[in-house]
């Protein structure tokens, strides 16, 4: 193994309750109650298509998603705060430091996660593929391919760190290992990885033996 490609919204950035809040008040508009898992499970696919696939389970309308998009995101603006996981920065110091090649795929949206990187990240990732920048996103392997590209390395010699279902199954098609990290799913919803870790700390741990063997 050579590098490691990065899901964003539950990995890199702590947004995942963030958007749930907002998911959750703008759905509320139209008198349903949504989960946090019926968000979660959904997550790495657009923001279009998770709207619509809460939207069809509850029978609304084409023109109540519309809305309800635009309730979300006006909310998330309202509820964003910039957090980061525990000992993920560290973590992602020493990967830079032994000099092991890393990116972002994410089904997030090029100018609010550019934003991020540019700000925060500007030195360490070769690579950012957004859903603005491929035609089929998350459960296809195609973002993960792209970022395997954009490093100039085989996909086979990619790691990749996931906190959603759809995500560990797009990389998984796409030929590469998976460390499931569980900062918004119970184990149980990530069985397909090939690894699971509790905390950034233990995926640290994962990637360095993956790399040394």
């Amino acid at each position: 193994m050579q590098g490691v490609l990065f899901d964003f919204d539950g990995v890199v950035v702590k947004s995942m309750e963030q958007h749930f809040a907002a998911w959750q008040k703008a759905f509320a508009e139209k008198n349903i109650h949504i989960k946090a898992d019926d968000f979660f499970i959904l997550e790495g696919q657009g923001v279009h298509i998770i709207a619509y696939a809460l939207g069809k389970k509850h029978g609304l309308s084409e023109s109540d998603v519309e809305q309800i998009i635009q309730r979300k995101m006006n909310y998330y603006n309202q509820f964003m705060r910039l957090e980061f996981y525990d000992y993920f920065r560290e973590m992602l110091n020493h990967l830079h430091d032994s000099g092991i090649p890393m990116g972002v795929v994410t089904g997030g949206n090029r100018s609010r996660v550019e934003k991020i990187i540019n700000q925060h990240f500007n030195n360490d990732f070769k690579a950012l593929v957004t859903v603005d920048d491929i035609e089929r996103g998350k459960p296809h392997p195609d973002p993960f391919l792209k970022g395997a590209e954009l490093m100039g390395l085989p996909p086979e010699q990619c790691i990749v760190v996931e906190n959603a279902p759809l995500g560990i199954e797009g990389a998984k098609k796409a030929g590469m290992t998976v460390i499931a990290v569980t900062t918004t799913l119970h184990p149980g919803h990530l069985s397909q990885a090939d690894y699971i870790a509790d905390d950034f700390r233990e995926v640290e741990k994962i990637i360095r033996s993956l790399i040394r063997s």
